[in-house]
């Protein structure tokens, strides 16, 4: 952590206090470029285990998701029952991406998914013809928030998530087309 990092406080958002490595990463996407941002999180703690004989507790890593990106983080139901894997240019009805997060989450990384993109959702994901519908979009926002994959946690604001990263020593990679 940098000298004149803050340190977490009972304010901050449960995930900052579990910023303990001495390797401090954000892997940010807005965009779902094929899942870039969860694949490069993968390859960083490979690649400090394999190159650098680092253990996973070494490094925090964290994979911040917004915008269309959160569609990486939603169940195969959701996937099946919106177009969502049309919506991100990622054919098909099932996630390709869940046993990925699981792996993840099971080595630490701290998978976090913007509120506020959830909230405008059903803007991107619901099919055409129902996106105008107020009442559509909330039910869908609702939806994808109860069907997010396990460990992915929500944070209010990516872009202020971001910046509380960066103040606690996270080098910042953007993973994003």
């Amino acid at each position: 952590m940098s000298p004149n990092a803050p340190s977490p406080t009972a304010a901050d958002d449960p995930w900052i206090a579990r910023l303990k490595g001495k390797n401090r990463v954000v892997f940010h996407s807005h965009l779902a470029s094929d899942g870039i941002a969860l694949r490069w999180a993968q390859t960083y703690l490979d690649t400090q285990k394999s190159a650098y004989g680092l253990t996973d507790a070494d490094s925090s890593v964290v994979v911040g998701l917004n915008g269309r990106a959160i569609g990486l983080l939603f169940n195969d139901a959701i996937w099946g029952k919106y177009p969502i894997g049309e919506t991100l240019q990622m054919p098909g009805s099932l996630n390709a991406n869940v046993a990925l997060v699981a792996q993840l989450v099971s080595r630490g990384v701290m998978i976090l998914a913007c509120n506020n993109s959830l909230r405008a959702a059903g803007q991107r994901f619901l099919p055409e013809a129902q996106r105008g519908d107020a009442a559509l979009r909330t039910a869908f926002s609702d939806e994808a928030r109860a069907n997010l994959l396990p460990g992915v946690e929500v944070v209010p604001a990516m872009i202020v998530t971001l910046q509380q990263a960066q103040d606690r020593g996270c080098r910042y990679i953007y993973g994003g087309g």
